[in-house]
């Protein structure tokens, strides 16, 4: 009976060691991957913020292409109005009856379709 309740006791100390044993393991394991964890979340941030200063740079990149394309469409567009103006100054300057009767004529039915209102 002695030897059976030693072998019960040493039964009972070999399941504690190797509980206290997984738990060791599952403790380290657990530590392990909290750690693998913080590295991902690290990496996953460093990796966001890489790819939102590549964006930011082609937005800049961009938004400076349409600016220059804003400023020679502007230029543009100031050289035809110019051009055209010249035209018309140089008609009337050729044909200063016809640009006063041209004048006129324009006035006379502005002023008709401003009374019909």
């Amino acid at each position: 009976m002695a030897q059976a309740a030693t072998a019960n006791g040493a039964d009972k100390a070999l399941k504690t060691a190797q509980t206290k044993g997984s738990a060791d393991d599952v403790r380290d394991q657990i530590t392990a991957l909290q750690a693998d964890m913080a590295e991902l979340t690290r990496a996953v941030s460093a990796y966001g913020k890489a790819k939102g200063e590549d964006a930011r740079a082609a937005a800049e990149l961009r938004a400076e292409e349409l600016k220059t394309r804003a400023e020679k469409m502007g230029r543009d567009a100031e050289a035809q109005l110019r051009s055209g103006y010249a035209q018309a100054e140089g008609a009337v300057r050729e044909n200063p009856a016809a640009a006063v009767g041209i004048a006129a004529g324009i006035g006379f039915v502005l002023g008709l379709l401003s009374t019909r209102r």
